[in-house]
């Protein structure tokens, strides 16, 4: 059913027509500024959108191995395309393909920007070759001098148990640095921020909305966003048929045999160091709060609430094929093509999302679910299967995610 577009819609929609987005973007801010509700708008969310592809594609267009493999191999040719648009037909997936072209001006805030981006990591962090965004976290704390630190969420126990560690770093500062290091033990001191938005990749995302609607009345408005980053709001087909299999067999023995059930969850790259807080490890209930069922039934319980919050909520979600993912996850790929053509070898778009008026969908990314969040994984698993080597510019994603929160006046 079309919707009747308000009056401020109007007036944005008439000011990027005619190509005055400095303006757009300041009328934007100022209602933010005075009722995040605004934000639940369908054209403040459709220019959310296009707004952050355009951050985006601005700082890939600055990443020189980006812009060269996004150049295409034409024998004797070269390839004429812009860097612009080598970055969105290469790092972009969706309808919006186009929009390289259009000149919007770069960002019109401060990159002096105080609020913490915490981020929770996903199902096995740490246990996997390499932490989410360890090379480009650090990177931007000392380019930007942005306050950037990782929970300590714990690697495989269900979403409600993790919330003691959001709540954690959110009210007391623990966790780690924005790089907890290969042996997980790079613990920052503990200070309590003031302002946060939070960003949740894969599991991260519901412990996040699990955290946000079990504990909204300790928070006192210190969440000011949440991204997530393919995100498993809706759990993910492969966690049903993980849990399917593990759901009768006794729990000592899947915790004795921890080992050998990470290789059936990621064959061939997950590591055999040390494991942290084992005495904490539920593997039954970490499978089973991705099961589609269990996060259907938190969305039917607190949708409502987590809108009610009035916490805008960003879902950015990716999407991969079967012949660019690694060898051993072309099988999951390919079922999970039977739903979703557009899947990211873990979850399909509609999982990734939340479908509530305060949350809106930025952007579908073209890379698989590790490419767009991890570094390369080390040589040796890259000469056993291709697609570890993760190009994907994961930089320029962070940049754009913080410059559009700060013209959006979501962070200051």
């Amino acid at each position: 059913m079309p919707y009747a577009p308000s009056p401020l819609a109007k007036e944005l929609k008439d000011l990027e027509q005619q190509g005055h987005y400095v303006e757009l973007i300041s009328v934007l801010k100022a209602h933010m500024t005075h009722n995040k509700r605004t934000f639940a708008d369908p054209y403040v969310k459709e220019w959310v959108g296009k707004r952050w592809r355009n951050l985006f594609i601005q700082e890939a267009v600055q990443d020189k191995h980006a812009v060269k493999v996004a150049t295409k191999k034409l024998g004797l040719g070269k390839d004429k395309r812009s860097a612009e648009q080598k970055i969105a037909e290469r790092f972009l997936k969706g309808e919006q393909l186009t929009e390289w072209a259009i000149a919007m001006p770069t960002a019109q805030c401060t990159t002096q920007l105080d609020t913490s981006l915490i981020f929770c990591p996903g199902f096995i962090n740490g246990i996997l070759p390499a932490h989410a965004f360890a090379e480009e976290f650090p990177q931007l704390e000392k380019e930007f001098g942005w306050n950037i630190f990782q929970a300590d969420a714990h690697p495989m126990r269900g979403c409600e148990a993790n919330e003691a560690d959001l709540l954690a770093a959110i009210l007391e500062g623990k966790g780690f640095q924005s790089n907890p290091g290969g042996a997980s033990d790079q613990f920052r001191t503990p200070v309590a921020p003031n302002d946060v938005f939070l960003m949740g990749y894969s599991k991260g995302a519901p412990d996040i909305l699990s955290t946000l609607v079990h504990h909204h009345d300790k928070l006192d408005n210190k969440v000011k966003c949440v991204v997530t980053w393919a995100g498993a709001i809706g759990g993910s087909y492969m966690a049903d048929n993980f849990y399917e299999l593990i759901k009768n067999l006794d729990t000592d023995l899947l915790t004795g045999r921890l080992h050998d059930f990470l290789k059936l969850l990621a064959p061939g790259v997950t590591r055999k160091g040390s494991l942290r807080r084992l005495n904490e490890y539920d593997i039954k209930a970490g499978v089973h709060s991705l099961t589609t069922k269990a996060r259907a039934d938190f969305y039917t319980q607190y949708h409502g609430l987590l809108d009610d919050l009035n916490i805008p909520i960003i879902n950015i979600t990716a999407a991969t094929t079967a012949l660019e993912v690694p060898t051993f996850q072309m099988a999951d790929c390919l079922n999970l093509t039977r739903y979703d053509g557009n899947n990211d070898m873990q979850v399909t778009q509609e999982q990734a999302k939340l479908k509530i008026p305060m949350a809106a969908h930025a952007a579908m990314l073209h890379g698989h679910h590790w490419d767009i969040s991890y570094p390369p994984f080390p040589r040796a698993m890259r000469m056993t299967s291709p697609n570890l080597d993760h190009p994907f510019p994961r930089k320029a994603a962070i940049i754009a995610i913080f410059k559009l929160l700060a013209e959006l006046g979501l962070i200051d």
